[in-house]
């Protein structure tokens, strides 16, 4: 009697736990291809384990899976907000790991509110989940607010074949698609319920066909079209500088008028670069002081190169005293050829959210972020800028999140996208070529060679097919000499001409999905409710006969 009252209390704890487990290994599929990215693969199946755990789920559990997904997911996919919090606000163990866990319990949720939205809509509309999978899961995440997106194609940069198609639609676009592989996959798996109909599956699978066969051939075609461009030999800077929240001092046999960055520039010019591009890192005064201004422009006319770089700005604008995070580009001939201020700031770090609304926050959040908190001006201009015949699109770090801000700088015009970076607050992890792989694939969607410093690496010099040509060695002082193709003009590409475009249809395809098991629900509310006055009719009829 004893041992066949345990075999059920196993079988329920086993029902209990399995779920649990399959959402857990769902998030570290989707996690593992930004940590290690030569394993791509577990990106294309990482829904998989979760879409089995919700077979039969109620609402409730659903939410819990998706909870239980996304906390694995960001947790192991960005574990480098507990070093920020270590170095930002010197919190040790275990405070740092609570305050980054805040986070991440906050971004779990977009996960959890995708699993929900996608059972609640099975129940309601029966729809194939071929349609419903990508839309919702994609949908929402695309919608959640939080401060760094999570799209599963960023972590595709090395699977070259896959990332082609982003110059259609945009990253979204493969998000889409490897939702729909993992929904296909589960198809074939699936135990419980009906399988979606063969057409609709040879559907499918004839999409991920097109968009690999579309990959392998625009991959090649761009190979042998960027091997015929002219070269721009490029140079970068990268400093390590490390993260302080005031202005670092110098290192010693330096000044403002000759900083290390200038002695390893004139380096670079010596072997060849034409282009100099240093990472945002340490405050180098500019804008501020016409001496360091004047000594810039000296050695960009001495050396004969074009020098991109990144600092703080201040502007007496509208009767008032702006700062603001630049970029500025000076000529071969010293003269400055345009400045581009930024536009997407980073929240909590570069301004307050909600300030206006909500007024009593700002004391709150200056308290505990501090010095590290600046209030900086958008840019309102997202101009390439013109010099020495081509076209330079600076964008600054955090921008990189946004793929219709980086569109709009190319402007289907082409020319070379230059990213400047400051990442050394996330400490010696995995955060810095993970944000390199975001801006890659910023690269392919418009089409255009991109140079991204990263003040602590690695930076790299990376071709409008996403095929990276040199990178430096991460977490070092180091520079970086090549070649990078130099196109004047390939064309827009369709994701440059229409970058909104997916995004939108996600939002509509999410809003008609609601809409439609709306009508449903309330299609079957009513006519539960005939049928109760159909039954309620029958027995006053029979009750109320003549005797």
């Amino acid at each position: 009697m004893a041992a066949s009252s345990e075999q059920p209390t196993r079988a329920g704890l086993a029902n209990r736990t399995l779920p649990i487990a399959l959402a857990a290994l769902a998030g570290l599929l989707l996690s593992l291809p930004f940590l290690l990215p030569q394993a791509f693969v577990a990106g294309w199946v990482a829904l998989v384990p979760l879409l089995m755990a919700l077979e039969n789920r109620s609402l409730k559990g659903a939410w819990l899976l998706g909870l239980v997904a996304g906390l694995t997911a960001w947790a192991s996919g960005t574990y480098w907000m507990a070093d920020f919090f270590s170095l930002f606000k010197g919190y040790s163990a275990p405070w740092h790991t609570a305050a980054a866990a805040v986070y991440w319990l906050y971004a779990a949720q977009a996960f959890a509110l995708a699993a929900l939205a996608l059972q609640w809509l099975r129940r309601v509309t029966g729809l194939s989940d071929l349609l419903l999978v990508p839309i919702v899961f994609v949908g929402v995440l695309n919608l959640f607010p939080v401060l760094f997106p999570l799209r599963p194609g960023e972590g595709q940069s090395l699977f070259l074949p896959a990332i082609q198609g982003v110059d259609l639609g945009g990253v979204r676009t493969l998000d889409l698609l490897m939702a729909l592989a993992a929904t296909l996959i589960h198809e074939q798996l699936r135990v419980a319920g009906h399988r979606s109909r063969l057409s609709l599956r040879l559907a499918a699978a004839g999409l991920l066909v097109a968009w690999f066969g579309y990959g392998i051939a625009a991959l090649h075609d761009w190979r042998e079209t960027t091997a015929t461009l002219p070269p721009l030999t490029v140079g970068v800077v990268q400093p390590n500088d490390p993260p302080t929240r005031g202005i670092p001092p110098l290192p010693s046999g330096y000044s403002r008028l000759a900083p290390p960055e200038l002695e390893a520039t004139r380096d670079l010019a010596g072997a060849g670069a034409e282009l100099v591009v240093w990472p945002e890192a340490r405050y180098k005064g500019y804008h501020r002081n016409p001496g360091v201004r004047h000594r810039y422009h000296q050695a960009a006319r001495e050396l004969g190169i074009t020098l991109a770089f990144q600092d703080a700005e201040t502007a007496d604008q509208g009767g008032g005293t702006h700062h603001y995070n630049t970029a500025s580009v000076l000529g071969p001939d010293g003269a400055p050829a345009g400045h581009y201020r930024k536009m997407g700031r980073v929240p909590f770090g570069e301004y307050l959210p909600w300030a206006d609304t909500l007024p009593w926050l700002a004391p709150a959040a200056e308290a505990y972020f501090g010095d590290f908190m600046e209030t900086l001006t958008a840019g309102d201009r997202p101009d390439a800028i013109e010099v020495a015949g081509r076209r330079v699109i600076p964008r600054i770090c955090y921008e990189t999140v946004f793929p219709e801000l980086v569109a709009r700088g190319v402007d289907g015009a082409g020319g070379v996208l230059v990213v400047h970076s400051m990442n050394n607050w996330f400490g010696e992890t995995a955060q810095p070529s993970m944000h390199l792989r975001t801006s890659i694939l910023r690269a392919v969607e418009n089409r255009v060679p991109m140079v991204h410093a990263i003040n602590n690496g690695p930076s790299a010099l990376v071709g409008p097919d996403g095929g990276i040509i040199k990178a430096t060695t991460p977490f070092a002082t180091d520079t970086l000499l090549a070649d990078l193709p130099d196109p004047q003009d390939t064309g827009a590409t369709l994701f440059n001409r229409y970058p909104r475009a997916v995004p939108m249809a996600l939002n509509t395809g999410l809003g008609v999905l609601v809409a439609y098991a709306a009508a449903c629900a309330w299609r079957r509310r009513a006519g539960q409710r005939d049928r109760g006055r159909t039954k309620t009719s029958m027995r006053d009829g029979v009750t109320g006969g003549p005797n």
